[in-house]
């Protein structure tokens, strides 16, 4: 296609052609209100200077400083301290009666006695080799610990404990142990314990039992001149008080202890 600076004639076939923008020539006093006429836009060439909003960079970023508190006199740690919690004494407690189940604790009968002095009990030793010395309940338990006396014979000797629960349908030996330091010279003792487990029937537990001295020259025995050894634990409950707690006295004190 040639480009001239003289337009075509209408009468050419092309409908459309290119207008010259020399020709596109007007005065000032064309002007309508400061206005220019219609006119299509003229294109214009991008300069090599120019460039797309997508070739612009990122913006600079602004460099950060950190201070610490130090730098300026201050704390670097914030300390606070709470009051621990206050537990209520017993007497924030009212007491009543009633209300609080006890504590079960158990008590020990013997139905048989024992030698009253030193010398019965030599008397015995001298008769029969063998004899229970004492019996007891230790506190807070079902346990009975009895301490026997034997007549020293020589070195080697054992002495059981036979014991039956249920009138001699049945029974079991219980080893007795050497109390070390306690020979005299003439006499030895030997304990054992033996514990009981509750629950007790309303008269209690009874055990029996009776003491077997095995010797080199003899084995010997001790059982309350056949009637057998017999102590009976029996449950007691004794009176005990609750502590009723009282409300009004808990809440002062932990307001007490919020002010502080």
């Amino acid at each position: 296609m040639e480009h001239g600076g003289v337009p075509r004639q209408a009468g050419d076939t092309c409908l459309l052609e290119v207008v010259d923008p020399n020709s596109w020539d007007w005065d000032e006093d064309d002007l309508v209100g400061g206005i220019k006429p219609k006119s299509s836009p003229l294109p214009r060439r991008k300069s090599s200077s120019s460039s797309d909003d997508s070739d612009l960079g990122p913006p600079p970023t602004q460099s950060r400083r950190v201070s610490f508190a130090d730098a300026f006199g201050l704390n670097l740690v914030s300390v606070k301290e709470f009051d621990a919690w206050v537990v209520p004494t017993p007497s924030a407690f009212d007491p009543i009666e009633g209300e609080a189940q006890a504590q079960e604790e158990y008590s020990l009968s013997c139905l048989f006695t024992l030698p009253n002095s030193e010398t019965e009990l030599a008397k015995i030793l001298w008769e029969q080799k063998v004899e229970l010395e004492s019996v007891e309940l230790l506190p807070g338990s079902t346990t009975l610990r009895g301490l026997v006396q034997v007549l020293n014979l020589c070195f080697h000797k054992t002495v059981y404990v036979r014991t039956t629960l249920d009138s001699w349908t049945s029974h079991f030996d219980l080893l007795a142990e050497f109390v070390p330091g306690s020979s005299n010279g003439q006499t030895d003792r030997f304990s054992f314990r033996l514990t009981l487990v509750p629950p007790f029937e309303r008269e209690g537990a009874r055990v029996e039992f009776c003491l077997r001295y095995e010797t080199p020259v003899g084995t010997f025995w001790a059982n309350n001149r056949g009637m057998n050894y017999v102590p009976k634990i029996t449950k007691y409950w004794p009176p005990k008080k609750c502590w009723k707690y009282n409300f009004q006295r808990l809440f002062r004190m932990m307001k007490i202890s919020k002010q502080r």
